[in-house]
């Protein structure tokens, strides 16, 4: 008998290690996949030269509560996301494009860890790990995930908001749990702002959805309340206290109140886009629909519908980008782990079958494409994801292949976790080689820097760079100089006297403008910028 319980104790320690090394190397997959281009990318989106900006005036003036943007008080967003930007920039002095994506690198890599936490503790490690695995080899998880954009960071904390949320829910609806979940929530506000409260929403109506609106009462409004009053109190304090007419008229309503309703109905469709940006795993997720009906479950019903909600709110709003929709990746991939790790031996295996036949098709439909003129004539910002040349192409399609047929060949046998491993490995070795490879191809494409190095070479120390008719933020994380932006007016105004700065401008308005301009205007560099010719104008040095 003694010897009974000693093997049974043997193999449940080697079915836990087991386990706990399946899911730590589905979170190590997923460092791979963002670390290796991070930081490799030169700043080119002003959403992200924003952060590292107000990081670098935190770092330079100390302005810890309110950093300034060009020379104004800067109260659009909280402080949490563009005050680890300047707290991984402390040690160099300087922000840089490595230390501005070691936050989001961290919050990526913190969202898998929930997701795979999510999932074992509801379905099994299989479930956990696969779904791990399915967000690191999402198409947008990729193009994101390394970027210094505060909505990985907003991700981060609204989906370890659902792993409280959950622990909460099956210790009846224990306090600290709960207070873990509004500790999380609030997290998220102060990463972004509003956007931070889908976590709260989608707890209401998840709840709602799977326990019925009497159990919406179990989350303790009071407490979260003051939770929540609590640590939003750094960012609304200030900015109430200070600033409070500029805060609620100009960002309150103007900007959030634009954010919500500034386009029309229709154009909210744009959210679907996420369905291309969760490839391949969208793939499974069609698949899945069927079975999910013959195979109920309560907590899949609950990240579901918190899924469902993320996206209704997200597609609400007016602007859509591709960051925006970061934080709904997360649950299509719980799901999507779910269905490959339990739907083989619960009535799923038809459905499983044809999914993978049909990431099979996407692979062939890849290659085909990949190698036809389509592919030149991608352009804007997907060009630098598409391979150079031939010998790079033929590696990214024979990846994809290679891990179809052997996806193939494990679901003929009913391995279905094997054939899900296949799908993820394949994908997240195709985005291990872009990673390596897409920087240099973005820099020859969207590389302010030397326009941003013949500026600062004609700006003395103080002196003021000026933009026409507009000029993106990445200019100033690169000048170092202050940096206007002029209406028509103002521009012909300055060029009416001798140069006593730079000028950045398009070839298209300089030669609208440069017949009326003082003869010292010349021009000093040129460079092609996202397929537009900019110019820096003004007085050669000596």
């Amino acid at each position: 008998m003694e010897t009974i319980r000693a093997a049974s104790t043997t193999d449940s320690l080697t079915s836990n290690a087991r386990s706990w090394t399946a899911c730590v190397a589905a979170v190590a997959f997923a460092l791979l996949v963002v670390a290796i281009p991070a930081g490799r990318v030169p700043v080119w989106h002003s959403n992200e030269a924003r952060y590292m900006v107000l990081a670098q005036d935190i770092l330079e003036r100390g302005h810890w509560v309110i950093p300034d943007l060009r020379g104004e008080p800067y109260l659009n967003k909280p402080q949490l996301f563009f005050w680890t930007v300047a707290a991984t920039s402390v040690p160099g002095g300087a922000v840089t494009e490595r230390t501005a994506a070691l936050p989001a690198v961290a919050s990526a890599i913190a969202t898998v860890a929930a997701i795979v936490a999510i999932g074992a503790s509801a379905w099994g490690w299989r479930a956990g790990m696969l779904a791990g695995c399915a967000l690191a080899s999402m198409i947008g998880f990729f193009v994101v995930g390394h970027r210094p954009q505060a909505d990985v960071m907003v991700t981060a904390w609204t989906w370890w908001a659902l792993f409280f949320l959950l622990r909460a829910r099956r210790a009846g609806w224990a306090v600290a749990p709960l207070v873990g979940f509004y500790v999380c929530v609030g997290a998220a506000i102060i990463s972004k702002g509003p956007s931070g409260f889908v976590g709260l929403v989608g707890a209401l109506v998840a709840v709602a959805a799977t326990d019925g609106w009497r159990a919406v009462a179990r989350l303790r409004p009071f407490i979260g309340a003051g939770v929540l009053a609590v640590l939003l109190m750094p960012w609304y304090g200030p900015y109430l206290t200070g600033h409070r007419p500029r805060f609620v008229g100009d960002v309150v309503v103007g900007h959030y109140g634009g954010w919500v309703f500034r386009r029309g109905l229709m154009t909210r469709v744009e959210s679907l886009w996420v369905l291309a940006y969760a490839l391949p795993w969208s793939i499974f997720l069609a698949a899945a629909v069927g079975w999910w009906r013959r195979a109920p479950d309560a907590e899949r019903r609950l990240v579901g519908v918190w899924t469902l909600v993320l996206w209704a709110l997200i597609g609400l709003s007016g602007i859509h980008r591709v960051h925006y929709l970061f934080p709904i990746y997360p649950g299509l991939a719980l799901l999507a782990g779910e269905f490959v790790a339990r739907a083989g031996a619960r009535g799923g295996a038809r459905a499983l079958r044809a999914a993978t036949w049909g990431f099979a098709a996407l692979a062939l439909a890849v290659g085909a494409a990949a190698f036809s003129p389509l592919a030149r004539h991608i352009g804007r910002e997907g060009r630098p994801y598409m391979p150079d040349g031939l010998a790079e192409t033929a590696l990214l399609v024979g990846l994809l292949l290679v891990g179809a047929t052997a996806a193939i060949v494990a679901a003929r046998r009913q391995a279905f976790v094997a054939a899900g491993l296949a799908v993820a490995l394949a994908t997240g070795a195709v985005f291990v080689v872009e990673g390596m490879r897409y920087p240099t191809r973005f820099a020859r494409d969207f590389d302010v820097r030397p326009i941003a190095t013949a500026a600062r070479g004609v700006t003395p120390p103080g002196g003021t760079v000026a933009g026409f008719p507009d000029i993106a933020l990445s200019y100033d994380f690169y000048l170092d100089r202050t940096v206007v932006e002029l209406d028509r007016p103002r521009v012909e105004q300055l060029l009416r006297e001798a140069p006593r700065g730079a000028l950045i401008v398009p070839r298209s308005s300089w030669t609208e403008l440069q017949s009326a301009a003082h003869p010292a205007w010349r021009v000093i560099a040129s460079h092609r910028v996202a397929g537009r010719e900019i110019l820096v104008v003004g007085a050669r040095s000596s």
